[in-house]
């Protein structure tokens, strides 16, 4: 009952920003330019299919979920 393509595995290791800006239906400029904001897992999370948080991680150059655990 997915309604994106990406499986459990490949969002958990992260995606690229044109996998991201096709799940969020935005441009890839757009991430660029917003990545880095501290408000990003927030926006991000309004446009995600799933409601998946995301942020980048510099060091890999991938997009990944915000985990957040009680």
């Amino acid at each position: 009952m997915s309604e994106s393509p990406e499986s459990i595995e490949q969002i958990l290791a992260g995606l690229s920003e044109e996998e991201l800006a096709v799940r969020l239906g935005v441009q890839s400029s757009q991430l660029q330019q917003l990545r880095l904001e501290a408000n990003f897992p927030q926006w991000s999370r309004k446009l995600d299919p799933q409601s998946v948080a995301w942020r980048y991680q510099q060091n890999k150059q991938r997009y990944i979920p915000c985990l957040g655990f009680s």
